[in-house]
């Protein structure tokens, strides 16, 4: 009951809702065929609706929501670190500095050497780093050069990862037992150090994972991101529906290849396994160097500090409790735009709160800098050094952390509100007296036939039948044995022609329909209205001199009829 003109999918029910139910009717009528049997009638149709009520995220959400995830774990992680708890409601005030002073000793950061630990710092953030960027190349699904190159970035991250952890497995292996924690004397400058092996140990053991893990997912991402199984699915489009979407100019160079079942799905599977481990063991390592690297001396009071009397290195506690209220709400929202509850209302509310959050993250990140900014200003004793490291990162995280809730909220409900809504199918029920076909004196090949009880009348147009002008034949690929639709010969000045179809071109898809063999084409062919234009994919093989390539190509084609 539906008919394609001029490519678009004409309803005979809505069109002759919208244009013939002015007219009057005294009986009910009965649509027949031009022998004069009844047409069965449509009870319902699935009609497609806008429903304003339901909110669709974009595909910019959910790795966004992730990274504002992370940023806030770490600024309420870092807090905590830094901020003086006795407990949940006893905060102690501090200056937001560590004196140390060994920190000019190599070996001074827990008895570990600096570059042993800037090795392992660097392999572990890259480590982390790398399976994230993959999973966000898998996925956006990007085109397939893009997506290639994301892989080769992702490639080339992981192997840079595993250069630096087996550097710094071979340089730390040897020096395991130079891990301690030390406590100075502040008369007599004598340092009291018990050993922590244990924990230096444990991360070389991470490096040397690390290591294997990174190199193993590396070799598995390189084989298996050159073809087409390492790719997302998407759950509402087909393949066919993909390709016929996508821009030419990007289609990548095809050949004919047999598909082996499920193999995509055991590369998938091994890949995010490794990315996985990698992850994992890279977060092990990253947590064992920041524990050596807090097994340094620092000291505090008045002996020490004589100028300020700093009794403990941290923040103003009214700075501490905003971060940290900034830090929970903004993990909470996180977790609550997981929630799949698609409903506007509640969108809308959580972009609200999203707002406020980073308007407050914007203040406290503005406290803290003023508050780091006097700890600056503060002179440093003597034979101590004055470090700010820990405490710029802590100002730099909760900056960024603003920074994408409010990047998320203006691109989300603003510039992205239009492509928001959500369309649904709904079944509307439809009366007989709506039942029409398109307009005839368009396409005289479409005849309506009316019947008002015993009498009725028939106007009848020229009987057309569809013309491409085009021979073809079926080809059956010598590796896979699959047969293909070539064509062999293509009238001048016909439809074919004029759409730029050539000889040898492999016809492959006509519309959305796959096209393998001559019944298909004539059943496109024999379903395609008069006047419509279809678009069809064809592979087209181009010689030259050295080699022979493949490209996709899309060809837009207008149906013409003959009388039959």
């Amino acid at each position: 009951y539906q008919r394609r003109v001029h490519g678009d999918v004409i309803n005979r029910n809505t069109y002759f809702r919208n244009n013939f139910m002015d007219a009057q009717y005294t009986s009910p009528m009965e649509e027949v065929d031009q022998f004069g049997n009844p047409v069965p009638i449509m009870e319902a149709s699935n009609v497609i609706e806008t429903d304003y009520r339901m909110f669709r995220y974009s595909k910019f959400a959910l790795p966004w929501l992730t990274l504002m995830l992370l940023l806030g774990i770490a600024v309420l992680m870092l807090t905590f670190w830094q901020g003086g708890f006795m407990n949940l409601k006893s905060i102690e005030n501090g200056i937001p500095r560590d004196l140390e002073p060994w920190a000019d000793d190599p070996d001074g950061d827990g008895g570990v050497n600096r570059t042993n630990r800037n090795v392992r710092l660097a392999a572990s953030i890259l480590g982390i780093l790398a399976p994230i960027l993959t999973a966000l190349v898998y996925y956006t699904n990007p085109r397939p050069k893009l997506q290639r190159g994301g892989y080769f970035l992702c490639a080339l991250l992981l192997f840079v990862c595993f250069v630096l952890a087996l550097v710094a497995f071979c340089i730390d292996v040897s020096a395991t037992d130079d891990a301690q924690k030390c406590k100075t004397e502040f008369q007599t400058k004598v340092r009291f150090c018990e050993s922590k092996e244990s924990w230096y140990v444990a991360a070389v053991a991470s490096s040397l994972a690390l290591a294997v893990v990174s190199f193993i997912s590396l070799v598995m991402l390189v084989l298996w991101s050159k073809d087409a199984t390492y790719r997302r699915k998407h759950v509402v489009w087909t393949d066919e529906a993909r390709d016929m979407v996508e821009d030419p100019h990007f289609v990548e160079e095809v050949e004919l290849q047999p598909v082996i079942p499920g193999r995509d799905t055991v590369h998938k599977t091994l890949i995010f396994l490794g990315l996985l481990v990698t992850l994992v063991a890279a977060i092990l390592l990253l947590f064992f160097t920041i524990r050596l690297h807090e097994f340094r001396e620092r000291v505090t009071g008045l002996e020490w500090d004589p100028f300020n009397n700093q009794s403990r290195s941290g923040w103003a506690k009214e700075n501490t409790r905003l971060r940290v209220a900034v830090a929970a709400v903004a993990i909470i929202l996180c977790f609550l735009s997981f929630v799949p509850y698609p409903k506007r209302v509640y969108a809308y509310m959580i972009g609200f709160f999203f707002l406020l959050t980073s308007i407050t993250a914007f203040v406290a990140f503005g406290l803290d800098v003023d508050d780091l900014s006097g700890a600056k200003s503060l002179q440093c004793p003597a034979h101590l050094h004055c470090k700010y490291a820990s405490y710029n990162a802590t100002v730099i995280l909760l900056f960024f952390l603003g920074l994408t809730m409010l990047i998320y909220v203006v691109y989300e409900f603003i510039l992205k509100n239009k492509q928001s809504t959500v369309t649904i199918q709904r079944e509307i029920p439809i009366a007989p007296l709506e039942e029409f076909v398109p307009p005839y004196d368009a396409h005289p090949e479409y005849v309506p036939v009316m019947k008002q009880g015993a009498a009725y009348q028939a106007v009848q147009g020229p009987s057309l039948r569809p013309m491409l002008g085009i021979e073809v034949i079926e080809v059956e690929h010598p590796a896979t044995g699959e047969l293909n639709l070539t064509v062999m010969n293509v009238t001048a000045g016909a439809a074919a022609c004029e759409a730029g179809l050539k000889v040898g071109d492999v016809i492959t898809r006509w519309d959305h329909i796959p096209i393998t063999c001559k019944a298909d084409f004539a059943q496109a062919l024999a379903n395609a209205a008069i006047g419509s234009s279809v678009v069809l994919q064809v592979i087209r093989k181009s010689h030259n001199t050295l080699n022979s390539t493949s490209r996709v190509e899309w060809l837009r084609m207008v149906i013409r009829g003959v009388p039959a």
